[in-house]
C-alpha cells in the first residue's frame, strides 16, 4: 500500500485533467428528485472511514456536481483502507477464460462503495445510482449501477468470466460476466450491468439470478440513471448537536461558586470538578456526593458544549428518552417518560434499594444521579431543587 500512497502524490493533474475532459463531455448534471435538505458536501471513505474525502456537493434542487480532481488524496493512512489487484477484480483465477487480456497485471484498485452526503462534518446520507426503481440497487435484478474505482496505474481488461451455477434441480446454467475495462490512472468511471437472468419455477419455489453481466469503463454518467437519497440522520438532533458544540463550556470558577451544600436534608460530603467519567468523554462536569444516614446520592452534571464527543452523548441520551418505554424485571425496572416535562430515564432495583435517573436538561447539561435506599419519585423531588439556570448566569 506504501506504494500506492506515493503514486497517489502525484496524481492531482492526472485527476484535473480527467475532471475537466468529463465535465467537457457531461451535459446534463445528476440530480436527485424531490430533494429538500440543502447544500450538503459529497464525499467518500473508501480510503479510510476516519478519512472521508469531499469529491463534490449536491445543490439545494439535487442537482450533483463531482469534482474527482479535489479529491485530497494526500493525508491518507495506507494501512486503514482496502485496496483490490486487478487480477482480483475481475475473477482472476476464477475466471475461465483462456483468452483474458490485462495489459497490466500490477495495477491496485479502491473501489468507492458508497457515495455520502455530509453535514456538519457528520454522514447523514448516500445518494445511489441505478437504472431500477427503488432506493438501493438490486445487483441481482435487471438494469445497471455505476461506481468508481481509483487505479494507481493505467491498465486494460478484455475477458468473458464464466461460473457453472447449479442447485438441487432448481437451476443448472453458465452464469457469464464480460469484462471492458479501460483504466487510467487516479478515479475511473464504470458501469455494472445485468443485461439477463435465469429464472425457474417449480410450483413450490421460484426465483433468479442473473445469468449475463457486463462490467465496463465509460466516459461519462449515463442519462438512464436516477440517484435516490437515503437520508438517515436525525435533523433535530444534528442540528442540537451542532448548536452544543459551538458554546462555551462552563469554567471551574463557576461550578465553585455554584456547588449546594446539601440536596434536600443529605449533605454534600465530597465533590469533584473535571472527574473522568465512563464513556462519557468529557473532563467537563462535576461530581458531588450527598449522604444522610444510609440515604447517598452520587450526581453528576456534564456540560455537553464545545466537545463533539460529548454533544454526541447529550443527543444520545435525548434519542433513548425520546418515547415512552418500560422493561420490567423481576428484581425492579428500566423506563423512560415524562417527569414534569422532562424527559427521564429510569433505572430502579428494589431488591437493591437503588435508583438511577438520567436527563438532560437547560439544552445543555447531561445529569445523571445514582442513589441508594431512595426511590425514584423521591429522587426527582430532589433533583428538581437543583437551580442549573444559576450556573450558566
Amino acid at each position: 500500500m506504501m506504494k500506492l500512497k506515493i503514486i497517489i502524490l502525484f496524481l492531482a493533474p492526472v485527476l484535473y485533467f480527467q475532471s475537466c475532459k468529463a465535465q467537457q463531455v457531461q451535459t446534463a448534471l445528476p440530480k436527485v428528485a424531490n430533494y429538500t435538505k440543502g447544500e450538503l458536501d459529497i464525499k467518500i471513505t473508501s480510503f479510510g472511514e476516519n478519512n472521508p474525502i469531499t469529491i463534490g456537493e449536491i445543490m439545494t434542487d439535487g442537482t450533483i456536481h463531482f469534482n474527482w480532481s479535489k479529491a485530497d488524496l494526500s493525508k491518507i493512512d495506507e494501512n486503514k483502507y482496502m485496496t483490490r489487484s486487478i487480477k482480483n477484480f475481475y475473477g482472476g483465477t476464477f475466471c475461465h477464460d483462456a483468452n483474458a487480456a490485462v495489459t497490466n497485471d500490477n495495477a491496485t484498485l479502491v473501489e468507492t462503495q458508497f457515495i455520502y452526503l455530509y453535514k456538519y462534518d457528520q454522514a447523514v446520507a448516500t445518494i445511489t445510482p441505478s437504472t431500477q426503481i427503488g432506493k438501493e440497487h438490486n445487483k441481482n435484478q435487471l438494469g445497471s449501477t455505476i461506481y468508481w474505482v481509483y487505479s494507481d496505474a493505467e491498465t486494460t481488461v478484455k475477458a468473458n468470466c464464466s461460473e457453472k451455477k447449479a442447485w438441487n434441480g432448481l437451476y443448472n446454467f453458465n452464469q457469464t460476466t464480460s469484462y471492458n475495462l479501460k483504466l487510467k490512472k487516479g478515479f475511473n468511471l464504470i458501469a455494472n450491468t445485468v443485461t439477463e437472468l435465469e429464472k425457474w419455477d417449480n410450483g413450490k419455489e421460484k426465483g433468479s439470478l442473473p445469468k449475463t453481466r457486463i462490467i465496463k469503463s465509460i466516459d461519462q454518467i449515463p442519462s438512464d440513471i436516477n440517484w435516490y437519497l437515503n437520508y438517515f440522520a436525525n435533523d433535530e438532533l444534528l442540528e442540537i448537536k451542532h448548536h452544543l458544540i459551538n458554546l462555551q463550556p462552563i469554567t471551574k470558577k463557576q461550578y465553585e461558586n455554584w456547588l449546594p451544600k446539601k440536596l434536600g436534608d443529605l449533605k454534600r460530603t465530597d465533590y469533584k470538578i473535571g472527574k473522568k467519567l465512563e464513556r462519557i468523554p468529557t473532563l467537563n462536569n462535576v461530581n458531588l456526593l450527598f449522604k444522610k444516614d444510609s440515604k447517598t446520592i452520587n450526581l453528576t452534571i456534564v456540560d455537553c458544549v464545545g466537545n463533539k464527543n460529548a454533544a454526541s452523548t447529550f443527543t444520545l441520551i435525548k434519542g433513548m428518552a425520546s418515547r415512552d418505554w418500560k422493561d420490567t424485571k423481576e428484581t425492579g425496572y428500566k423506563s423512560a417518560s415524562s417527569v414534569d416535562g422532562i424527559r427521564v430515564m429510569t433505572a430502579y432495583n428494589e431488591k437493591e434499594a437503588k435508583t438511577t435517573l438520567t436527563y438532560n436538561a437547560n439544552g445543555r447539561f447531561l445529569v445523571k444521579a445514582e442513589a441508594s435506599n431512595i426511590k425514584p419519585e423521591v429522587l426527582w423531588t430532589l433533583l428538581k431543587k437543583l437551580d442549573l439556570e444559576k450556573l450558566i448566569d
